[in-house]
């Protein structure tokens, strides 16, 4: 079954909000976007502390575009949070980071970029409920989406047949059929959705 997930890029918290009450309706969970200007050249709102005690009514997944991400894996740990996902070019000790995750009680996501090689993860792949695999460099919305990280999603889905993988950037009715017969099961997308007149057609569409 395909999952259809919303990516949110904001730098405000009513942005966050108002993006998230248009989608909950339809979704169960929701990817956001976390950014610092060091990892990637773009700033998104990234302060924990004031979104944990907001109640979204839906499950959000964090993805840390940030440095040194071990630091602040602990403070988005909330509860509505069910995946913490970390970038491969992020992380120093990848097997320490799964450990934490894990020991803060959520699902473990490993991203990692178009340059990056499934190789690179292929060792964790046991460890981990799930990879992100980004269709574009990670920083700004509305990229076109890169077609070469599809034998990427093919290999991890050979090794990994129950692995939920997810692709983020560039998603969109034109190349989701392709992305999907690849092997990807989740798809997080951003442009193509809040673009749309009708969010639950166009969640509809990819769906389908």
């Amino acid at each position: 079954m395909i999952e259809v997930v919303p990516a949110i890029l904001e730098k405000s918290i009513n942005e966050i909000k108002r993006k998230i009450d248009l989608v909950k309706p339809y979704v169960q969970h929701v990817h956001l976007d976390i950014m610092d200007n060091e990892f990637v050249k773009n700033i998104t709102f990234n302060d924990p502390d004031k979104l944990k005690d907001i109640k979204f009514g839906v499950k959000i997944n964090p993805h840390l575009m940030i440095k040194k991400p071990e630091f602040f894996v602990k403070k988005w740990a909330w509860e509505e949070v069910e995946t913490i996902f970390v970038h491969k070019e992020a992380v120093t000790n990848m097997a320490e980071m799964i450990k934490l995750i894990k020991s803060l009680g959520k699902r473990v996501g490993i991203a990692i970029n178009p340059r990056t090689a499934s190789y690179d993860i292929k060792d964790y792949l046991n460890d981990i409920d799930q990879v992100l695999v980004m269709g574009v460099e990670p920083g700004l919305a509305g990229q076109a989406f890169n077609e070469d990280v599809l034998a990427k999603i093919k290999q991890l889905r050979a090794w990994q047949p129950n692995l939920d993988i997810e692709v983020d950037g560039g998603v969109s009715d034109k190349n989701c059929r392709m992305i999907i017969q690849a092997g990807a099961n989740i798809l997080a997308v951003n442009s193509y959705l809040f673009q749309h007149e009708n969010i639950k057609e166009a969640i509809d569409s990819l769906k389908n």
